[in-house]
Parts: C-alpha cells; sequence; structure tokens
C-alpha cells in the first residue's frame, strides 16, 4: 500500500494480463472490419433507398383489371394529346381480376402532366375509356 496516496497496488496475474489482450484483440477486430462494414452496408441501403425514390416518377401506377374481360390492348395518353401512341401491353394480356404496373419515363415527352386517358380493348372488340385520370394524384387505376 502506498501511505502517501492511499491505494494498494498490485500486479496483475500473467493469465489476467492474457486474457485483457485476446479481449484488445477482438475489439480491435471488430472496429477494424466490422464496423467499416456495416456502415458500407448501411450506406449502400441508404442510396439503393435514395434512388429509387428520386428516379420513381409520380405518375405510375398499377392497373387493375376488374372487369369480366379479358383486355387485349392497353393505351395512356395525356389528356391533351389526340394520338393514343402504342399499346403497353405488348404481346401479354390481363386476364379478369390481374393486374399490372405502368411505369412511365422521366424523360418521356409528356413529362410534368398529370391528366390522362386509358383506352381499353378486350379480345373480343370490346372498349373503354377512362378520361382525364390524374395519375400524379393515384397509385392505381381499376377497370370495371
Amino acid at each position: 500500500m502506498d501511505n502517501q496516496r492511499g491505494t494498494l497496488w498490485h500486479r496483475p496475474s500473467p493469465h489476467a494480463t492474457r486474457v485483457h489482450s485476446q479481449q484488445g484483440a477482438a475489439m480491435t477486430f471488430t472496429r477494424r472490419l466490422v464496423y467499416p462494414l456495416l456502415v458500407l452496408a448501411v450506406a449502400m441501403l441508404a442510396v439503393a433507398m435514395g434512388t429509387r425514390q428520386v428516379s420513381a416518377d409520380p405518375r405510375n401506377f398499377t392497373f387493375i383489371n376488374a372487369s369480366p374481360i379479358t383486355i387485349i390492348d392497353v393505351y395512356v395518353t395525356a389528356s391533351n394529346t389526340t394520338d393514343w401512341g402504342d399499346d403497353i401491353l405488348g404481346r401479354d394480356v390481363l386476364f379478369s381480376g390481374e393486374e399490372v404496373d405502368i411505369l412511365f419515363s422521366r424523360f418521356d415527352g409528356e413529362a410534368g402532366q398529370c391528366l390522362y386517358d386509358i383506352l381499353v380493348r378486350g379480345e373480343n372488340g370490346e372498349e373503354g375509356y377512362l378520361y382525364g385520370v390524374n395519375l400524379c394524384e393515384t397509385t392505381s387505376v381499376t377497370y370495371y
């Protein structure tokens, strides 16, 4: 005991020193490898989520066929346009009860417009129209 300071001094055993060294090595390993990997994973997740939000067009929507017909053509065009453009289903058909995601390109000529008309054609020649659909304020359109 050191009488001047009132504390007890002792020498740790070699075993205690070894355990302490192993714990220190484990912490060093954790700090040098695991933490940077964790930070990298979180950063990649943040970038992926940010990219998806930035690239998502507000006009993207899910088209739901709630009618009893099989739809063979779907045309979506800005309401101020007279040209229907191309069938967005291509070779696909949309059976009753099915749905399809309609995705817009940010670089198309109609970017920034919200009101759209939709033309639907059935396999037996049926036609249906939806006029003035505000695609900026909805995430799904149901055809009955």
